[in-house]
């Protein structure tokens, strides 16, 4: 959203005894993407199915649902045991690097959390509900698929390709969005090693780069 504060630069942080790589949302104080020193990688987008229409106050943000969830010892006991009645809606992606990576998506609707492992071996994308109706979600799902199994793609094509204008159109463009009301005001892209992590943070309305990076404990896989 275009009137949205700009976010804190990623760094390093420790809370818990855990520490964490994430930029902070200088709204709310919570984060969006995230990687922790035991190998998980946390993403949450707002919305679940469909769109919702906001009912605030929420118990918190959104975004402290991803620190939690890098803080916690267990991501399974965490999404069965918190209660996230008067959270709003979202759309939570966990990735385990452990032995055998793992990766999650749990969606809460405001009423019922739904957590489902998907193909490790697959590439996905996801589009926010919130601001993308389903023929379009469909569009871009389609769109990237395609474009990425194309040909070998490096991680800086990948970038440039979030980075690109979605132009709304089948001709394949990229996925950063330009509307009247809203805008992508960054972008971040995670590296992940067997003994770092490494964030690349774009501020697009600044049009800084910030760059920081995490050791990580125990990592058998590269993301």
């Amino acid at each position: 959203m275009k009137s949205r504060s700009t976010a804190f630069a990623p760094s390093v942080h420790k809370k818990e005894g855990v520490s964490f790589l994430a930029p902070i949302d200088g709204q709310a104080l919570g984060t969006w993407l995230g990687a922790n020193e035991h190998s998980r990688v946390v993403c949450l987008l707002n919305g679940a199915y469909t769109p919702h229409t906001p009912t605030p106050p929420y118990k918190h943000s959104r975004g402290k649902v991803v620190i939690d969830a890098l803080l916690s010892e267990n991501i399974d006991d965490y999404l069965l045991d918190y209660d996230f009645t008067n959270v709003e809606p979202f759309t939570l992606v966990i990735i385990e690097n452990k032995i055998n990576r793992k990766i999650h998506q749990f969606i809460w609707d405001g009423k019922i959390g739904t957590k489902n492992q998907l193909d490790p071996e697959q590439p996905h994308i996801w589009s926010s509900v919130t601001l993308y109706n389903s023929i379009q979600r469909e569009r871009r799902t389609h769109q990237f698929l395609n474009w990425l199994s194309s040909e070998q793609r490096s991680n800086h094509e990948i970038l440039e390709f979030h980075e690109n204008l979605d132009k709304d159109i089948e001709q394949i463009s990229g996925l950063s969005m330009l509307r009247p009301q809203f805008c992508t005001v960054s972008t971040t892209q995670l590296l992940v090693d067997e003994q770092k992590v490494d964030m690349c943070y774009h501020d697009r309305i600044s049009t800084e780069k910030d760059f920081a990076s995490l050791s990580q404990k125990v990592l058998n896989h590269e993301s």
